[in-house]
């Protein structure tokens, strides 16, 4: 056991996404921040005691993520007496005692106890700017007994109370809830049909030993079965419900290493719902609560009309934006509406021409609120009550066909299309042209809502003489503008639309995420300022458009680096820099096979090989080949041809001394952009 002695501030970050079942512990709610996003948090209370005494850290509680208790590193070390640094350009956390000298690798499960490496079933985490280091590894590697007491959700470090003491959980080093496998989840039963009492039963062989309701997004159910592993190998998409549209299985290993199958179902939207488990402890029902419509009401009042339906609950539903006629259409699946008229009482109302009810398919209620002229409509549902805001447009002489994102504008007067300036900020979300001249007058000014797969809204305005418009788009979209005579058509289309070859460029790292370093150099930087250079290189010297994931020191998330080079791209290349023993040098071009590969179109190994020939001849590196890597994420998760470029090893000083200097980054940008060109140009794309 290490004793209290020495406390040095520690800089770190932290984790989250808490379950919601235990008992004698308050909820703790909170935003938290991690791998590139932000998580709900609404879960129990996780204590901590060390050496009998409780502590709290002020900063940040412990968490439990996937099964896995995450304690905040910084207090909890200062508690055991532990000298702590923070390395910003490594990502290293070091915690030192008279006995120990542990290096932590934030995102790495391999960390270093007095220079011997050990495994961590789990990585310490980034969030909320605190390092959150798992139970296991902090046991592990500091010689400690760690104990986790389930039933009051408390871990204890160092002395623990007696089994006679304890409320009903284990004791022992690094311990938990019993974690033996007594059942397999072996099927869950659907309601017999999508008209049927909406009833989920989930059922296990065996016993389990607890189910616990984990809360990620008002649109899923998440349901943990502790000691149980997982007999499902599919999912399930025939639910026979107007509002589960699939069920998934996976199976994980907790903190304390036991055993658990977590069942999630998908929604449409936010339900009512109850889990009741059997005493048996074999089955788990999900029951679903219908909800009733019990009325539709509308009202003027201002300049806004309202359209408000009253349920006896969360209505599940979606809610859409459609045009010509300008008009919103929600979908709520599984209501009851018994009472409720077909065309709803829309006197008084200026805006609304008409509130029209229906049966989609037998099991949907929808309501289709539609106005007389261009309006802007909002919505939003609580407690009950989801209500439609209309208000009238300040836009005029102009609609906008969802089925093609057009937005045509009629020719009041003469635009110079040839004379519209193109803005095309993607990586801010955002299209904009500017006007050779002010509209206002034509076309009016504010925002209309769209939300179409690629467009959210745009948004009309006029400034320094000058009339805009800017298009929020949901996808990086290029744009046609075409003069029929009687009207100006500006259309949004994926750039496989309007260009024959897209590149989607992406430096990998970003933001908090600085990657490796070594000899003065971090990776985050060096991948920047390639790609950068690889575009130029590209756009210069051939007919490709290039797209980039960021040109700045933001941090995409990867799922989406991968999402949008599926959405737009013919390939995608991320440049990245690599780190190992001083010795290890050289560069190297990763890949992993796709499941659409041997079509007759490029593959992700043959744009590998076109730029592994010529880049380690350009910065004379070693040619350490291409390699098939198909765990990485970037690579597995998209569609196209994706390949990620290990340039030189930052961790050896000749390579590190080869990229800094301007010559090697130039000669490096040639080879990659060599090899991009020629895979794009000799292989079919599409």
């Amino acid at each position: 056991m290490w004793y209290k002695g020495k406390r040095l501030l520690l800089t770190t970050l932290a984790a989250g996404l808490l379950y919601t079942t235990t008992a004698f512990a308050a909820n703790v709610q909170m935003d938290l921040f991690y791998n590139g996003a932000h998580h709900a948090y609404n879960a129990k209370e996780i204590a901590i005691v060390i050496d009998g005494e409780s502590y709290t850290d002020p900063n940040m509680p412990a968490v439990s993520i996937d099964g896995r208790t995450m304690l905040p590193m910084r207090g909890i070390c200062e508690e055991l007496g532990c000298t702590v640094t923070w390395n910003e350009a490594a990502r290293q956390v070091y915690a030192v005692s008279d006995t120990h000298t542990v290096v932590f690798q934030i995102d790495s499960k391999t960390g270093y106890k007095n220079g011997e490496a050990f495994t961590m079933d789990v990585a310490p985490m980034i969030i909320n700017d605190r390092t959150m280091l798992p139970v296991r590894a902090l046991a592990t590697a500091l010689d400690i007994d760690v104990t986790w007491d389930d039933p009051n959700r408390t871990v204890y470090i160092g002395e623990a109370p007696s089994t006679g003491e304890s409320t009903g959980g284990s004791t022992g080093t690094n311990t938990g809830t019993s974690t033996a496998t007594t059942g397999k989840v072996s099927s869950v039963t659907v309601p017999t049909s999508k008209t049927a009492t909406q009833n989920f039963v989930i059922t296990t062989t065996g016993t389990f030993n607890r189910c616990e309701e984990v809360y990620v997004s008002d649109n899923k159910v998440v349901l943990d079965f502790y000691g149980a592993t997982n007999g499902l190998s599919a999912n399930i998409t025939a639910t026979n419900s107007p509002f589960v549209t699939a069920i998934r299985t996976a199976q994980h290993t907790a903190d304390n290493g036991e055993t658990y199958t977590r069942v999630v179902f998908d929604l449409t939207g936010k339900m009512e719902y109850k889990v009741t488990p059997n005493a048996a402890k074999n089955q788990v029902t999900l029951a679903f609560e219908q909800v009733e419509i019990k009325s539709i009401t509308s009202s003027h009042s201002g300049s806004a009309e309202t359209v408000t339906i009253n349920a006896s609950g969360a209505t599940g539903a979606t809610v859409t934006t459609m045009q010509d006629p300008y008009r919103t259409v929600i979908d709520m699946p599984g209501v009851k509406a018994d009472d409720i008229d077909e065309i709803i009482n829309t006197d008084g109302l200026e805006y609304a021409s008409e509130v029209r009810t229906g049966w989609m398919n037998g099991t949907t209620f929808r309501v289709v609120v539609e106005a007389n002229d261009l309006t802007q409509m909002t919505w939003k549902e609580e407690n009950g009550k989801l209500t439609v805001t209309i208000q009238k447009s300040t836009l005029e002489n102009l609609s906008y066909d969802d089925s093609t994102d057009t937005l045509t504008l009629k020719k009041v007067t003469t635009i110079n299309t040839g004379s519209i300036k193109h803005n095309d900020a993607y990586l801010d979300g955002y299209y904009e042209l500017t006007l050779p001249g002010d509209y206002s007058d034509v076309y009016g000014y504010g925002t209309l809502n769209v939300n179409t797969d690629q467009i959210k809204s745009f948004t009309i305005s006029t400034t320094g003489g000058n009339t805009v418009i800017r298009f929020n788009q949901n996808i990086i979209s290029a744009y046609t503008i075409k003069d029929t005579g009687s009207a100006y058509e500006i259309t949004a289309k994926n750039p496989q639309q309007v260009y024959d070859k897209v590149l989607l460029l992406d430096a990998g790292h970003g933001g908090n995420d600085p990657g490796t370093s070594g000899n003065g150099l971090t990776e985050k930087t060096m991948n920047l300022t390639m790609v950068l250079k690889v575009k130029s290189y590209v756009e210069s010297n051939s007919n490709i458009k290039v797209y980039l994931t960021r040109d700045d020191d933001s941090r995409p998330a990867n799922a989406d680096r991968a999402k949008t080079a599926n959405q737009i791209a013919d390939l995608m290349v991320s440049i990245h820099m690599n780190a190992g023993t001083a010795s290890a040098s050289g560069t190297e071009t990763l890949y992993a096979a796709h499941s659409n590969d041997g079509n007759g179109t490029l593959t992700s190994l043959q744009a590998a090989q076109a730029v592994q020939s010529r880049l380690p001849s350009a910065l004379s590196t070693t040619n350490r080949g291409v390699k098939s890597r198909p765990d990485l994420l970037i690579l597995n998760s998209t569609t196209v041809p994706a390949i990620l470029i290990e340039t030189c090893f930052l961790s050896n000083p000749g390579d590190a001394l080869k990229i800094s200097q301007a010559t090697y980054q130039d000669a490096a940008a040639k080879a990659i952009g060599d090899g991009i060109i020629y895979a794009m140009s000799n292989y079919k794309l599409r």
